[in-house]
């Protein structure tokens, strides 16, 4: 009598392979969220700042003050 055996190989890390890489794709998008959002923040900041340069000393004293900082 002949019997016969079948050989199954499972793939164990397959599903932990899968998981990771969910894990990172979240963890990019909220490292892509955070570094916009300081970005956004960084460039209403320096906009505030040189509205609030042109409103103290005006345009052309804006314009006078960073040529003597630049030392022309």
């Amino acid at each position: 009598m002949t019997t016969a055996t079948n050989k199954t190989r499972t793939n164990v890390n397959a599903i932990a392979t899968s998981t990771t890489e969910t894990g990172i794709n979240v963890a990019a998008k909220g490292v892509f969220a955070v570094a916009g959002t300081a970005s956004a923040i960084i460039g209403l900041w320096a906009a505030a700042c040189f509205v609030s340069a042109i409103a103290s000393v005006g345009p052309l004293g804006l314009i006078q003050s960073w040529f003597s900082a630049i030392g022309m």
